[in-house]
Order: C-alpha cells, then structure tokens, then sequence
C-alpha cells in the first residue's frame, strides 16, 4: 500500500469511528464493504437494476432529483451480500438495509457527480472520505 493510501485509509477509518448519530458514516461503510464484496459500484449498481431498481438506480447517478427506495427493496435485490457486509460491521439486516434506503440514493449521486455511473468505478478511500466530509458539513 502506498503511503498516500495509508494516509488516506487512516483518515477514512478515524472518520469512520467517529458517530454522526444519523448514520451517514455507518452507511458509506457499509456501501464500501458492499463493493468490495461484489467487486466495485459498477456491480453493485447492476445487482440493484437488475432486480428491478433501474428506474431508481437511475435518478441517483443522474442530475435530478434521487428517487426514494424502500429497505425491503434493497434487502431482497442484495441478499446475502447485505447480510455479510451487515455481519462485518456488527449490524443486523434489517437496520444495514434500513441504513441504505436512508443513504444509498445520497451516496451514488455523491460518487456520480457528472451523472454517469463510470464516474464511481474507482471508488476507493479518499472518495469515503470526501463523502464523510459532505455528509458532516451538511
């Protein structure tokens, strides 16, 4: 690992620790663990559109405004995925699911500025980061 990943994985994780009370930071991890686990954004954008989420996928990587999704939605469109990165973090899955339909649709438009989900591929420390910092301005 490099030393700017070194740096930038131990500012994420002291970010990461520190409770915002909402939720937010437990969300973005979640969602990280989530991609590593289905091998980038890209997967798991196309798990949730491929179980019938597209429309809704859709308005989070796009300019407008981000449709709601509902946490049953997203518990059975990642399945056992969710349970696993849930398990990692000490949660079960019904409050990571209830995590992400609060978050998710923030999370993907924070990563897809441009509105293109290409944008998200390299998804990585400093994008944690820089989410965990637009979440605690706001």
């Amino acid at each position: 690992m490099s030393l700017l990943n070194s740096l930038l994985s131990t500012a994420a994780s002291s970010l990461l620790s520190d409770t915002d009370g909402n939720g937010q930071i437990q969300a973005i991890e979640l969602f990280q663990k989530l991609t590593q686990q289905n091998g980038g954004v890209g997967a798991v954008l196309a798990q949730l559109q491929q179980s019938g989420l597209d429309s809704i996928v859709q308005s989070w990587v796009g300019n407008g405004d981000n449709a709601p999704v509902g946490a049953d939605q997203l518990q059975n469109a990642l399945g056992g995925g969710l349970a696993q990165a849930a398990a990692q973090m000490g949660l079960d899955g019904n409050q990571a699911s209830s995590l992400l339909a609060q978050y998710l649709p923030q999370i993907v438009n924070g990563l897809t500025p441009n509105g293109n989900a290409a944008d998200a591929d390299g998804f990585g420390m400093d994008d944690i980061a820089r989410l965990a910092m637009q979440f605690l301005n706001k």
